[in-house]
């Protein structure tokens, strides 16, 4: 996917609740967050997942898959479903015949569905 040739269009109030919510997560400290502990909890991406933005988008990198293969195993003990997806990158974990397997079956292992 070529994410510089994407076009995004907000208004001016838009954009600012976006700044809002980046700029008050910037702190945030998930290591610090409770939840209960029989709530069941997902996460899935790519190991090799990061995106890289280029000058139009100010040359961010976000970085998904290796943060969270690299705390997997503290996740897992903190009672999340960790999958890390190999060949992947950011489009193909999120596609429907990635994504819709994994969350149809952690769904019925949690009792959600049937």
């Amino acid at each position: 996917m070529d994410w510089d040739s994407v076009s995004v269009q907000t208004t001016e109030a838009q954009t600012q609740q976006f700044v809002s919510l980046y700029e008050a997560l910037q702190d945030f400290d998930d290591s610090a967050a409770v939840l209960r502990g029989d709530l069941p909890k997902l996460a899935f991406a790519d190991a090799e997942d990061q995106i890289d933005y280029k000058p139009v988008w100010r040359g961010v990198r976000v970085s998904i898959g290796e943060p969270l293969a690299r705390h997997q195993a503290a996740l897992t003990e903190a009672g999340w479903d960790v999958r890390v997806l190999p060949g992947l990158n950011h489009p193909g974990a999120m596609d429907s015949a990635v994504a819709l397997p994994i969350l149809a079956g952690w769904l019925q292992n949690a009792g959600w569905v049937k």
